[in-house]
């Protein structure tokens, strides 16, 4: 572990001195050139208009799931074939089956 942290950390130093770096040596017509290609990029551009139209379909996906259903009639109703299933097979302590048992029902209240 030690050795990946050395490594991400001299990653993450490395790719910040090399950016101060080339912001001090390049000139600033050039980084003008640079960000007016960038823009005028149509490569650049159309992958944009596909990464914002992926983006509303994800979207538009993950608002199509369901809601979160708030009737747990299903729940209560495992609940008790479990409750019912345990009364019928009590171990060897019979208090502790009984505790048991009237803690869970008490649960579902």
């Amino acid at each position: 572990m030690k050795k990946l942290g050395a490594f991400v950390f001299g990653t993450v130093v490395g790719a910040a001195a090399g950016l101060a770096a080339a912001a001090y040596l390049l000139p600033d017509e050039t980084i003008e050139e640079l960000k007016q290609k960038l823009d005028n990029n149509e490569t650049l551009n159309d992958l944009k208009k596909k990464y914002d139209n992926s983006t509303e379909v994800v979207k538009n996906q993950l608002a199509a799931f369901p809601k979160n259903v708030e009737d747990d009639s299903e729940l209560k109703d495992f609940d008790d074939i479990v409750i019912d299933s345990t009364k019928h097979n009590l171990g060897s302590n019979e208090n502790d089956d009984n505790e048991t048992l009237s803690d869970l029902e008490n649960a579902e209240k």
